[in-house]
Formats: C-alpha cells, structure tokens, sequence
C-alpha cells in the first residue's frame, strides 16, 4: 500500500484489488478471503501496520462513496446517496429477504 499522505487516490487501488476479488469470488469465496489475507498480511510487514489498515479503510469507503454516487445518478435526480443507502439498509437490515 502507498503512504497514508497520498490520500485516497492512492488507497483506492487496494481497495479496488479486494472488491474485484469479492465480484470474482461467487464460484470460489476462498479466493476473495485469500485477497484479503494477503493485503493484510502486506500491511503487517509495512514499518506502520495500523496506517496499512487506516490506508485500507480509507480506500474501502472511498470507493463505497464513490459507487454510492454513481448509483444516485443513475436512479434519478430525484435520489441521493443517502436514499441509496436507506434503500440498502432497508433491504438487507431492516427488511432482509426470507
């Protein structure tokens, strides 16, 4: 992972490897949860592991907001990102599937 300094921009390619990982991993979960061991690991050999786990939390919720823009754009002018994610919370919360 890059330095912390470089801000979400250079947090968003891990973030990005992992959740490719997780959309690659519906015929084999243990490739996404290999993914993630690796990062992990990666960032517990940095001189920093808790900026390794703050660069990767950063780079999560960066690309979570990124996603949840794009998702309001596409539902209408109407629809924020805060309607997004009361319609996720709703759906798998409040309300989850039987």
């Amino acid at each position: 992972m890059r330095d912390i300094g470089s801000g979400p921009r250079g947090c968003l390619p891990v973030a990005i490897e992992v959740m490719t990982a997780y959309t690659d991993s519906a015929d084999d979960p243990g490739f996404f949860w290999a993914s993630v061991q690796r990062v992990m690991a990666d960032g517990a050999d940095r001189a920093d592991p808790a900026a390794a786990v703050a660069e990767l939390v950063l780079g999560l919720s960066t690309l979570c907001g990124i996603a949840l823009d794009h998702l309001a754009e596409r539902a209408g002018p109407e629809r924020g990102p805060r309607d997004v994610l009361a319609a996720i919370q709703r759906a798998y919360i409040t309300e989850p599937p039987p």
